[in-house]
Formats: structure tokens, C-alpha cells, sequence
């Protein structure tokens, strides 16, 4: 029995220490179009993002990126941005998408990847929900294919956040109303093959659900997609909790237990 207890401690701790090592983190520092454009947990610089933009109707519409807290507090403090403009009409404005690609693989069971999130308004040139027309600021968690899961608003549509996965297209993610200049962290955990289960919160309300997807969730990207002018997406704080390689060595040694014990049974 002593053994057995000493074999669990040491397993504990070393998940512990692996845990402490290796969780990953981000923090902005610099416009994500940028290279290195945060830091991580041991505050080494890094290349987290890489943006891409569309120019919008013609060349006085467009998007582009910077690093920077331009809203009133609270918020994220100096944050990735990304932004739109249109000055040749409403719905003109460009598209600014930021890409990242989880440094540890693919989200494996129990992971949780979470993000701060912020934003301000939102172009509704069609004076409806039309998501061809209308502009829309959110992120996704990509497989190798494209969108696996994304949270989104509609610029004029419902006062809600909505989501879309493999089982469900523009579903209701919640109670939580358009957040304006106030920041809100999404959190996103792998319960199983293909599930997970969704937070997006703050002091303001609750959004949860849960949902399916296809593929390896592989990275994420942020988008102000034609949003307009005034539109700027905040974002910052990126997570990935814990580390893959912790999970493996919990789950192993829990197994090599099982069996060890089951054995002894056996010869007793």
C-alpha cells in the first residue's frame, strides 16, 4: 500500500511540474500582423497570429490590424485588434481574419482552449440577418478543412450570439446580449469524440452549450468579417489548458495502476 501511495504522489507531482512547464499561454504585445506579436507563459516572445485581409469594395474601403485598447474601460487592456472601414458606402468595409495553429497539435479529450474576446459595432447593410450581407465579429476553432465550431454575432440580426458546429447551423448560444465594448472570455473544452461543451461569460451573463464537430481541432481564428466602420475586434489572453502531454501521463499511469492491482488480485 505504501508503495502504491508513493507511486500516485510521484505521478501527481509530476503532472504537476509537467503542468506548470507546459500549459500554453499568450499574451499580446505587439499588432498580430506582427512577428513576434506576444509572449508566452514563460515570457518568451512569439509569433502567435497571422493575419490576412480583404480590401473591401474599392480602394478607399479596406481592414487592417494593431495592437492597441481603444475602447473605454473595462476591456482587454492593449490587445490584438483588427479592424474595417468603408468610405464609399455602408457594407463596403473590408474583412480582417487572424489565424493561429495550436503549437501542441490537435485538442485532445479534457483540453480547454480560451480566449478574451471584445468588440464594438457592427455594419447591418441589408436592414436584416442575411450573414452574405451583413457584417460579423467572432472566432472559430479550426479542423484541416476550414470551421469546425464558430461563435458569432450578427451585425442588425438577433441581439444574441450564435453558434455553428457539425450538428447545428446558427443556433442560439444564450442569453447573453450584444456585448459592446465589454469583453467576455470563450472557452471551449473536448469532452469526447467529436463533443465539447462552450462558455462564453462575463459580469453581464452566461452563454453555454454544447455541440459536435468533425475533424482535429487544430488552431483558431478571429474575425471582423465586414464589419464596418467602428467595428474593431479586441482579443487577447489565448490558452490552451493542460498541456497534451500531462493528460498522457495521468491517464498512463492510472492505466499501469489498474493493471498492476488487478494482477496482484489475482495471484492473492
Amino acid at each position: 500500500m505504501n508503495k502504491i501511495l508513493l507511486f500516485m504522489v510521484s505521478l501527481v507531482s509530476a503532472a504537476s511540474l509537467a503542468s506548470a512547464a507546459n500549459n500554453v499561454s499568450y499574451t499580446a504585445t505587439a499588432d498580430p500582423n506582427s512577428s513576434p506579436d506576444g509572449v508566452d507563459q514563460s515570457a518568451n516572445p512569439v509569433d502567435v497570429w497571422t493575419v490576412t485581409t480583404t480590401p473591401g469594395f474599392n480602394g478607399s474601403d479596406g481592414s487592417g490590424s494593431y495592437f492597441g485598447s481603444p475602447f473605454g474601460p473595462p476591456n482587454l487592456g492593449n490587445a490584438w485588434q483588427m479592424y474595417s472601414y468603408q468610405n464609399s458606402g455602408v457594407g463596403h468595409g473590408g474583412s480582417a481574419f487572424a489565424n493561429t495553429t495550436f503549437a501542441g497539435g490537435a485538442l485532445t479529450i479534457g483540453q480547454t482552449v480560451s480566449i478574451g474576446f471584445e468588440m464594438r459595432a457592427l455594419d447591418n447593410p441589408s436592414g436584416g440577418t442575411d450573414l452574405s450581407t451583413s457584417g460579423q465579429a467572432g472566432l472559430s476553432l479550426l479542423n484541416g478543412s476550414g470551421n469546425a465550431i464558430t461563435l458569432a454575432i450578427i451585425g442588425g440580426g438577433p441581439n444574441h450570439y450564435y453558434y455553428t458546429d457539425s450538428g447545428s447551423t446558427n443556433a442560439n448560444a444564450g442569453p447573453l446580449g450584444y456585448q459592446y465594448q465589454n469583453p467576455f472570455v470563450v472557452a471551449f473544452t473536448v469532452t469526447g469524440p467529436g463533443t465539447y461543451s462552450a462558455i462564453a461569460s462575463n459580469a453581464n451573463g452566461t452563454d453555454s452549450w454544447t455541440g459536435t464537430f468533425s475533424g482535429s481541432l487544430v488552431g483558431m481564428q478571429v474575425f471582423n468579417s465586414k464589419g464596418g466602420n467602428g467595428s474593431d475586434v479586441g482579443f487577447n489572453n489565448l490558452a490552451i489548458v493542460p498541456e497534451p502531454g500531462t493528460l498522457g501521463l495521468v491517464v498512463g499511469g492510472l492505466a499501469c495502476f489498474g493493471l498492476g492491482f488487478r494482477r496482484r488480485a489475482r495471484r492473492s
